[in-house]
């Protein structure tokens, strides 16, 4: 799914290199994010960090690119004034409500087409689905149905997928239930809530518009996708985003090693 894109897309934000973190860096920030998790204050938190790569390419070129290299995420491109230009392939749905049927996904783990996937992939995968189960529960949802976890392609890289649909009693309850999945554990962590307050002094920037959501309405018919896979342009340069889940079971160099090919997604469209 893409947008379709017309201008010239120059609406740029200054560069803010308060972001840029070598490994060393992201290390050390791990560290301190383990020794949480083994003190049990959380199950799994989402360690995110920043890429910029310079591109010389402008932004109608790369969002076309883009839709050339991935067909089967949501890709947008968005510019003005206040924001500035972003550009997105984003892979994951957060919600898609028609009348008063709703469906979502539980989208956690990655690794490469050549990789096997290990029990810390599914327990995260499985953190993920159960936290969204509650949440439709808790938004008295009824049928709720899942179906996975299986893989899934996303460009070089892979991930666990459970997709779930659910009924809801009323049809207004769309908005409680956005409300109740978003910010889902795949872009904040568990317990949600406290993870939520702790990340920012984790990680020590601003996210942004990464990790929040995007959706379209039309009708009865409304899909929101969680904005990941992002990226936001300067004039010479493209800050991508990405994160991945840490839980007591990641390895720190494993765990950087994914933000790279994550990133890889992205940086692999900003090249002539």
């Amino acid at each position: 799914m893409e947008a379709v894109a017309e201008g010239d897309f120059k609406s740029f934000k200054s560069a803010d290199t308060s972001s840029i973190q070598t490994q060393t860096d992201y290390n050390t920030k791990f560290k301190n994010l383990q020794s949480e998790i083994e003190s049990g204050r959380f199950k799994k938190v989402i360690l995110s960090r920043t890429k910029t790569i310079d591109t010389n390419l402008d932004a109608l070129t790369i969002f076309n690119q883009l839709n050339t290299a991935y067909g089967n995420t949501l890709n947008y491109i968005i510019s003005n004034s206040e924001i500035g230009t972003w550009i997105a392939a984003t892979p994951e749905l957060l919600l898609s409500v028609d009348g008063n049927h709703l469906k979502t996904m539980a989208l956690a783990g990655t690794k490469t087409t050549a990789e096997v996937w290990s029990k810390k992939e599914f327990d995260e995968q499985k953190f993920v689905s159960d936290t969204i189960v509650d949440n439709l529960n808790a938004a008295n949802c009824t049928d709720i149905k899942l179906d996975g976890p299986k893989t899934t392609q996303a460009g070089k890289i892979e991930h666990l997928l459970t997709n779930i649909s659910a009924e809801m009693t009323r049809e207004r309850d769309w908005i409680n239930v956005l409300k109740g999945l978003h910010p889902t554990p795949a872009v904040c962590g568990i317990p949600t809530s406290e993870a939520k307050q702790y990340i920012p002094d984790l990680e020590g920037y601003n996210r942004e518009f990464y990790a929040g959501f995007i959706g379209m309405m039309k009708g009865n018919k409304k899909d929101f996708f969680v904005n990941l896979r992002c990226m936001e342009l300067h004039e010479n340069s493209a800050k991508l985003y990405v994160g991945g889940g840490i839980t007591d079971q990641s390895i720190k160099d494993a765990e950087w090693n994914e933000t790279e090919r994550k990133a890889q997604t992205l940086a692999s469209v900003l090249k002539g």
